[in-house]
């Protein structure tokens, strides 16, 4: 049996277990915890807050007098869904994602930077919201904003900044060479496991989210390199890192 589409009612809101509104409408997610020691370092006013949804932690304060909220998630389409909707239901509306991909494409090297523009689904949360031939993408403003300010924050850090497809799979050890290189083919830069789920969310639920992903691995020459394999990629990898936080700070709060 395949996965088919409610029509009904669910029976389970979100706003049903909505306890609170969120401090800020709006958010940056993320799966790594170090980052939110990044953002605290160039955030005014930071606290620790408790959010109405299940996140890892969670920390709120200002940065140019904007008031934003910073979650790390679970990692996964389901658990990342979930808080999703529920920071949704709690009133928040923009979202910027910071995330990580491996690179499928031989030009997209780890220490580059993906935007995606459209994704492939290939987790299952996203077809409960969006029929099969659904094809999910971020909001253009939101992306526009973190491919101006990435390029003007750059400066002589050579890496590129990439916008298109990615790939999201809950099946980690079922990313194929054949799919690799079929969807390469189709413009697919990246794989993860969360980002056709959030578009597919954000857009049913009508808030803007947008992403943007570092990549951590390359998987195109049918092996897995990760960047410690290689101080000069590690340097690289972290370094852009940085200016991707700075980044969606700046951008989320131009708004």
């Amino acid at each position: 049996m395949c996965i088919t589409m409610g029509r009904g009612r669910p029976v389970i809101n979100p706003s049903t277990w909505i306890k609170a509104r969120t401090p800020s409408n709006r958010f940056l997610l993320t799966f790594n915890v170090k980052h939110l020691k990044m953002f605290r370092r160039l955030m005014d006013n930071v606290e620790g807050v408790k959010l109405p949804a299940p996140v890892l932690k969670s920390i709120w304060g200002l940065h140019r007098g904007v008031d934003v909220c910073v979650a790390a998630l679970y990692f996964g389409a389901p658990a990342a869904a979930m808080a999703l909707e529920m920071l949704i239901a709690g009133g928040a509306d923009t979202f910027i994602v910071v995330g990580g991909a491996g690179s499928i494409s031989p030009g997209v090297k780890i220490g580059d930077v993906l935007i995606p523009t459209w994704g492939i689904r290939e987790e299952g949360t996203s077809y409960h919201y969006a029929h099969h031939t659904y094809v999910p993408k971020p909001n253009a403003r939101l992306v526009d904003a973190l491919y101006e300010e990435l390029l003007r924050l750059r400066g002589d850090v050579a890496f590129n900044v990439l916008k298109g497809g990615i790939w999201s799979t809950d099946a980690v050890f079922r990313e194929t060479l054949d799919k690799v290189e079929r969807y390469s083919r189709l413009g697919v830069y990246g794989v993860d496991m969360e980002s056709t789920a959030l578009m597919t969310i954000a857009d049913y639920r009508g808030v803007d989210l947008a992403i943007v992903t570092l990549i951590t691995d390359e998987l195109y020459e049918g092996k897995w390199r990760v960047a410690s394999e290689s101080r000069e990629r590690l340097r690289k990898a972290r370094s852009v890192e940085r200016l991707v936080i700075k980044t969606s700070l700046n951008a989320i709060t131009k708004l």
